[in-house]
């Protein structure tokens, strides 16, 4: 989503306070201090020297403090987190949220804590963790419906509308939004804060192609700033005006009404004036060329796009997107192809039919449809029915109270348990999904920009370049194939089909083929030694080859996976008093918690959601060994990293 271009409003604004009424010589003088401070704040701040007006603020909230002025301390810390926010800073921001919303916590200013719990949020969206953005939002939401502060609930709505529109959720960010701008009308707000939410609105809407809406709320925002202006001044709405009437340019460059289109443009450019700022120049450039593109003059279109590059700032991609759009139109193939390489660009029309396509047939393959998910209420329904009925037997029987009492602790908690089980369950398998959809989304996007390279009855490219080409979409697709396969791997791991066990093979050759589909040799970082027991040479064993070896092979890969430095050693033993052969995987990695010995085999599950996977490997090496009438258990008797053992029926020569 663009960045809004109102945090410049919001922190300038914030920086009035209301002055104090008795003077003395000593808070006369720190009056003034703290005004110089704020005037060195405004001029850092303009000037993007994030360094200088951090440090100013720092200065600044310490007088303040000096004078007891509340209010002015409250204006001086939510500027830095203004700052902090502007400036791109998010670690730090992450910081210093904390800091400040206990600050204004303690001090009852809840509208100050919500917005600053809300750029907590915006950190963690923009350091590409969503799910902790929308944990922290729907966080913020109840606890704001606890104090019954619409402040706190719309500035939730809107941090889930900015999340949802990065994950293309369109519908639902929509929905956010208006129910933000709701909450935030009924407040009446004069802050900005309902400026940035129109924005957000108003860039979904054009996303999604609803140009009459995103015109109609468009029009609502700028009456909205003209509220504002009577009370702040126009210097300091006037970068969000460019905002709302760059809004207003795409709506009619969407409706086509190119007339309405440029004079809405023109209204940007003399709101863009004013402020003088380069990040409103640069959205002014970008809808140019938008405009320019639109009506087909491509030369004005790339004109424009040469514009914002001798800006020297680099904001969003759109603007390479719609260059490149025009140089394509222009004949430059050579040069659109540079640009499609390193975007990856894609239509959004195309994306939004395929997304939404994966997104239903993986909905369909990992059996999360509503049906399943009354099946599940109408269990959960079924044993609270168990547990009410326990509840009339206790009072039916007051003799054994205690005793019932104990029983009734412990189903609440299996309840608790299996609610959590099923919670988790969703969430691992929407996660999946997602990365799932993730991962084939960014090989489409390849395939999808040098299609229309190729295909272009303007082409004009070397066949060096077009070498290029070809061999980047020869290995996407396959890149796709391997994801595809990973989606047949877990279904087939649902099976429950016996697996045909008719190779005779030999036990210590499957373990040194699983070790070579694992390029074990490739791991520099890693000592590498099959271990064979006396008693397990020569062995025969009656299996499937292909399937055992499959399993040994995904051992294999998880020990890899969770082992940066050290061995791995693959040991076979034969049994016979037990009559079973033993293939024993271990590694020095980072080990499993004994707790998790069971939990690990079960679908989606990852210990450590940093580690790329998708959680299926161990699911599916069970299932395999299972099917051939073994088991895979983890030994949590292993202390030095993680040791799985897999069993499989010992079958003398």
């Amino acid at each position: 989503m663009r960045p809004y271009i109102l945090t410049i409003v919001c922190c300038l604004l914030s920086i009035v306070g209301s002055p104090s009424s008795a003077q003395t010589p000593a808070s006369d003088a720190l009056k003034a201090q703290a005004d110089t401070l704020r005037a060195q704040f405004r001029r850092y701040f303009v000037n993007n020297q994030a360094n200088e007006a951090y440090a100013t603020l720092q200065e600044l909230i310490r007088v303040e403090q000096q004078a007891k002025n509340v209010e002015r301390e409250a204006a001086a810390r939510w500027n830095v987190i203004a700052l902090l926010n502007n400036a791109a800073r998010y670690d730090s921001l992450l910081h210093e949220t904390d800091i400040q919303m206990a600050w204004f916590k303690e001090h009852g200013m809840w509208d100050r804590f919500y917005q600053t719990w809300q750029r907590k949020c915006s950190a963690n969206h923009d350091l590409g963790r969503m799910q902790s953005a929308l944990r922290e939002a729907r966080n913020m939401q109840n606890d704001a419906q606890r104090r019954n502060n619409n402040t706190g609930r719309a500035m939730a709505y809107k941090q889930m509308g900015v999340v949802y529109y990065d994950i293309r959720q369109l519908e639902a960010a929509t929905t956010a939004f208006e129910h933000s701008v709701r909450l935030l009308v009924e407040e009446k707000d004069s802050t900005g804060m309902l400026s940035g939410v129109y924005e957000g609105l108003c860039q979904t809407l054009d996303r999604r192609g609803m140009f009459q809406q995103e015109l109609t709320y468009s029009e609502a925002w700028a009456s909205h700033l003209s509220v504002l202006v009577g009370i702040h001044g126009t210097n300091n709405v006037s970068p969000t005006f460019v905002s709302c009437y760059l809004a207003r340019t795409a709506a009619y460059i969407g409706l086509k009404e190119f007339n309405e289109a440029h004079a809405a443009l023109r209204e940007a450019e003399r709101y863009q004036h004013l402020g003088e700022s380069k990040l409103t120049l640069y959205y002014v450039y970008e809808a140019h060329c938008r405009l320019a593109l639109a009506q087909g003059h491509i030369s004005e279109a790339i004109a424009y796009s040469d514009s914002t590059l001798m800006l020297g700032i680099e904001v969003d991609d759109k603007i390479k997107e719609l260059r490149a759009e025009a140089l394509m139109k222009a004949g430059r193939g050579v040069e659109a192809a540079n640009i499609y390489r390193s975007l990856y660009i894609h239509k959004d029309t195309t994306y939004t039919r395929d997304m939404r396509t994966q997104l239903d047939e993986l909905n369909t393959l990992f059996q999360v449809d509503e049906m399943e998910r009354e099946q599940q209420a109408s269990r959960t329904r079924a044993l609270f029915i168990i547990g009410g009925l326990i509840i009339g037997g206790l009072l039916a029987f007051h003799v054994y109270r205690r005793i019932e009492d104990k029983k009734l602790k412990r189903l609440n908690e299996q309840l608790r348990k299996a609610s959590e089980q099923a919670q988790e369950s969703s969430r691992m398998k929407s996660e999946f999904i997602k990365n799932i959809s993730h991962e084939i989304r960014t090989p489409l996007n390849i395939l999808s920009g040098f299609s229309q390279v190729i295909t272009s009855p303007n082409l004009d490219i070397d066949e060096k370049e077009l070498h290029d080409m070809r061999k980047r979409i020869n290995e996407n697709t396959e890149r796709i194939t391997g994801l595809v396969n990973k989606m047949l791997e877990l279904s087939d791991a649902n099976s429950q089909t016996i697996l045909m066990r008719e190779d005779k093979v030999n036990a210590v050759e499957t373990a040194a083929q699983a070790s070579i589909d694992a390029h074990m040799d490739e791991q520099q970082h890693i000592s590498f030694n099959i271990d064979v027991s006396p008693e397990a040479k020569g062995r025969q064993l009656l299996t499937n080859r292909k399937q055992l070896t499959r399993a040994l092979k995904l051992l294999l890969d998880n020990a890899i996976k969770f082992t940066k430095q050290g061995e791995i050693n693959v040991r076979l033993y034969a049994d016979e008093e037990k009559n079973v052969f033993k293939y024993v995987v271990e590694d020095t990695g980072i080990g499993i918690p004994p707790a998790e010995a069971e939990h690990i085999f079960e679908e989606f599950v990852q210990l450590d959601e940093y580690i790329d996977g998708t959680g299926i490997g161990l699911t599916v090496a069970r299932s395999i060994a299972r099917r051939l009438g073994g088991d895979i258990v983890l030994d949590i008797h292993y202390k030095q990293g993680a040791r799985f053992v897999l069993t499989l029926p010992l079958t003398s020569e």
